[in-house]
Parts: C-alpha cells; structure tokens; sequence
C-alpha cells in the first residue's frame, strides 16, 4: 500500500499513487512488495455476532437490523495479526513518520494505534504515508496482498465504525490536507478510490475521489468540524451497488456522497495518517474499527447504523 501525493493510480503489487490534490482524481497506484499476514478478527467475532446498547445513533425503530461483522480492531492483542499486512505496514512510512501500538492513550482497554508526523517531506511525491490496510476474498481478510480476486459483494451495503483522536494544530487548507480512509472496488487498484479526510478550514471531514462520472457531495446542514484533541466515533455507510455513501460524526450526519464505478465489490481499505508532504506536526490515534456487512436495505439514513454500540445486529 503506498499513495503520493493525495490523488491516487494503480498498477499491482501494494498501493502507490502519484500527484494532485486530496480531493481531485487519479485512481491508487500500486507497484512492488508483498505484506504477508492477516488473520480472522479475535475479540469479537470475525463474522456474526449481535451488538447492542449505547445512546447516540441507536435504531430509529428498536428492532434489530440483519447485519454481519466481517472485521474487528482493538489493538488488545498488541500486534496486527488481524490485517492483512500483520504489520500496519510501517514500511510504507518516511523518516518524518512513524506508527505503532501504544499504551498512552486508548479509546477502551489498555491500547490504541498511534500514529505521528515529525517533520515536511518533500520526496516521492510530497505525501506522508502511514496506514494499516485490508484487502479482502469475498467477505474474508486475505492472509497476504494479492492485488487479484474480488471484494465483498455487499447488495445492501457496508458500514465501517472507527474511532480517531487528532492531535494538532494544523491548518488544513490551500493544499495542506489529511486523510483518515481509503476504500477501492478493485483488488488491483484499477479502479478510482474513494478517501475521507479533511482539506479546508472548515474541518468537516470530507469524501475525495466522488467526482469521477459524475458523482456528487452533500454535506448536511449543521455538519460538525472534527475536533481536535477528542475521541469522535466516524461511521461510514458506502454501497456499490446503489453508488452512494453517508458519513456520520458522533452520531450526527457529515455528507451523503454519490459516485461512480466499474465494480460493485469492495476489496482493499486502508485507515491511518495518509497526508499532504507539507505537514509537519500530527500525532493521531485510532481505536475500536469495525466493518459491518448489511444484510438487509437501511433506509433512514437520520439514524448511524452504529453496530458496535447504537443498533442492534441479529441473525438472518
């Protein structure tokens, strides 16, 4: 997994991307190496399961919603054998950059993912590049990358909950920008990505990549700024099939985003601090990741399908 600088393109081995700005264009770019590992989430079901409980977001109705967990994150294991790189793909890093688990500051239990930018960079590509990554077999993290194959076939969607604690005091704007998400249809990379993160002032976090073939962003009145300093939940409903996406901040809805592609399968994701060159002064956390996959339609997007804490999962 690689990117250079904020637009991305693609061609095998792991991620790698040249040129333009976080929210114009270009598809992700991989080339050379292999990350080996992945394993079936622990600590909590890799599949299945039933969460309940919490009060913000919770289900409009009080029934519970067809759901299945394919993917779990705490960091109480204290290693990555649940990615598929089993390493957080440190690697791809620079020496203004570095990642790894600590004890300083979790989100629940004892562990959290920290990740910190030190320092510009000014080589291959102008971009800071530190994040963990998935590629996925059908509904099934692969044990090592492949750049082939297909994705979950979700009809009815994915939702991915992840939690992050921004520390600095950058200003994102004039092409200074952050990314915290990356997904993409293709296991090669093929495909344009689409990216979460924030790139002005406003500190909303922002969807990139939508525009290709037409697609279209929205964001809602009274969306919040993302904080800094504070632990916010950032739940994120993308389908497709139906072309669409909706991002939740601590149970109040950013964006809805429309886009375009090829495919309707999702394949490789990757979270972490994926940054423009110029930044020089992040350190941010990232605890308590889930992907959902949805078994039936969700329909009242007022509401975050928060399945860790907000709705409730059950059985087909």
């Amino acid at each position: 997994m690689d990117g250079n600088g904020g637009s991305m393109s693609s061609n095998g081995g792991s991620m790698d991307g040249n040129g333009g700005s976080m929210s114009n264009g270009g598809a992700m770019d991989g080339s050379g190496g292999k990350a080996q590992g992945g394993a079936p989430a622990t600590g909590g079901s890799s599949s299945g399961g039933t969460a309940s409980g919490g009060s913000n977001g919770g289900s409009s109705s009080g029934r519970c919603y067809k759901a299945t967990r394919l993917w779990f994150e705490d960091f109480e294991l204290g290693d990555y054998s649940r990615w598929t790189s089993k390493t957080y793909d440190r690697n791809w890093g620079n020496e203004c950059q570095d990642n790894g688990i600590s004890t300083e500051n979790p989100h629940t239990g004892q562990r959290s993912q920290r990740n910190e930018i030190t320092c510009p960079y000014t080589r291959e590509g102008n971009v800071h590049r530190g994040y963990g990554g998935l590629q996925f077999n059908g509904d099934q993290v692969v044990p090592a990358y492949t750049n082939t194959g297909t994705g979950i076939n979700a009809r009815y969607g994915v939702v991915n909950t992840f939690h992050s604690y921004l520390d600095s005091d950058t200003r994102f704007e004039n092409g200074t920008w952050l990314s915290l998400w990356t997904v993409n249809s293709a296991c090669d990379w093929s495909h344009t990505v689409l990216t979460l993160g924030i790139e002005d002032s406003s500190n909303r976090l922002a969807a990139a990549h939508y525009q290709e073939g037409g697609g279209r962003r929205e964001f809602l009145p009274g969306a919040p700024s993302f904080p800094r300093r504070k632990w916010v939940r950032v739940t994120i409903y993308v389908n497709y099939h139906d072309q669409e996406m909706h991002v939740w901040q601590d149970g109040k809805e950013v964006s809805h985003v429309t886009f375009n592609r090829p495919s309707n399968t999702i394949c490789q994701w990757h979270w972490g601090l994926y940054a423009s060159g110029d930044n020089d002064d992040i350190v941010l956390y990232e605890d308590d990741n889930s992907i959902w996959k949805l078994n039936e339609r969700w329909t009242d997007f007022s509401v975050e399908p928060w399945f860790d804490g907000g709705v409730e999962a059950c059985d087909d």
